[in-house]
C-alpha cells in the first residue's frame, strides 16, 4: 500500500525523537552492526547512519528501497537489499548483528518466522528494537478535540492517528521458550511536531485507515480537517507517543 506513493510517505512521515535514538546507542554502542526491517524510505535507518552505526536496510517495495538508497547514499557503510524479511538472506558480513530494528513494520511480517529469524542474526548481547510512532492519547488541547469532533461526526470509530493505548509493552507474548532472550523492555517517549495544514493532509494521505477510504468519503473529511487547522492558524502541533520495545538476546 505504502509503495503506491512512496514519495510522499518519504515527504509527510514524521522521524524519531533523539532520546529514542540515545536509547539504542546506549543499548550496543554508536559503532554497532544493524539489520533494519522494513526500513521503507530510511527514515529510521539514517538516524542510525547518523550516529555511525552501519548496516543494511531490508525492504520489499522497490519504489520505497530506491528511496531508501538515496537517502542513505551519503553513508557508504549502509545498503539496501530489496527483498521480504522472511526470505531475505545475509550477505558474508551482515552478521552477527548487534542490533536488528523494526520501526512501524513489525505487524506486516509473518508472525511465525519474524521474532525467530531476528534472534538468529544476533549476536550473543544483541538487541531486537521494534518502535513506531502513535498519537498522544493524553492529548487534550482544544485543536485535537476538535478533529476528534469531525472524526466522530463523519468517520466513527476512525481515529486521526492510531493511539499509544496505554502502557507500551506489546510483543512480550512472542517470547517464547526456545528464544534465549532477557524479559523485554518498553519504553514511551513523548514528543511533538509542528504541521501546516498541507503537511497534515498530506501525512493522514499516507496512514492506511485514510488511503482505504473511498474518496466521497476521505475527501469531506479532509476539507474539514483542513477547515479546523487554518482556523488555528494553519498550524498543528501533533502530540507523538514513540513507543521502544526491546529485547537483548543472552
Amino acid at each position: 500500500m505504502f509503495g503506491e506513493d512512496a514519495e510522499a510517505y518519504d515527504r509527510a512521515r514524521p522521524t524519531y525523537p533523539d532520546e529514542l535514538v540515545d536509547t539504542l546507542v546506549g543499548w550496543v554502542g554508536p559503532e554497532a552492526r544493524v539489520v533494519d526491517v522494513g526500513c521503507g524510505t530510511g527514515k529510521a535507518t539514517a538516524l542510525l547512519a547518523e550516529r555511525g552505526m552501519v548496516g543494511v536496510g531490508v525492504e520489499p517495495h522497490p519504489a520505497m528501497a530506491a528511496i531508501g538508497r538515496r537517502n542513505l547514499a551519503r553513508w557508504p557503510g549502509w545498503r539496501v537489499d530489496e527483498s521480504g524479511f522472511e526470505t531475505w538472506a545475509p550477505q558474508p558480513g551482515d552478521t552477527p548483528a548487534d542490533l536488528v530494528t523494526c520501526a512501524q513494520a513489525w505487524h506486516w511480517l509473518d508472525p511465525d518466522v519474524r521474532i525467530h529469524k531476528a534472534y538468529g542474526l544476533l549476536r550473543p548481547g544483541g538487541w531486537l528494537a521494534l518502535f513506531w510512532n502513535a498519537a498522544d492519547d493524553a492529548d487534550d488541547s482544544p485543536i485535537r478535540r476538535e478533529l476528534d469532533a469531525v472524526y466522530a461526526r463523519r468517520v466513527p470509530g476512525v481515529s486521526v492517528l492510531p493511539t499509544c493505548g496505554g502502557e507500551p509493552t506489546p510483543h512480550t507474548d512472542e517470547m517464547v521458550p526456545e528464544l534465549d532472550f532477557d524479559d523485554p523492555v518498553a519504553h514511551g517517549i513523548r514528543w511533538s511536531k509542528r504541521y501546516s495544514t498541507a503537511e497534515w493532509l498530506d501525512l493522514m494521505r499516507t496512514h492506511s485507515n485514510h488511503a482505504l477510504m473511498t474518496p466521497d468519503v476521505r475527501d469531506p473529511l479532509l476539507a474539514e480537517v483542513s477547515g479546523v487547522i487554518d482556523d488555528h492558524g494553519g498550524v498543528y502541533e501533533a502530540r507523538y507517543v514513540a513507543i521502544l520495545w526491546g529485547a537483548r538476546r543472552r
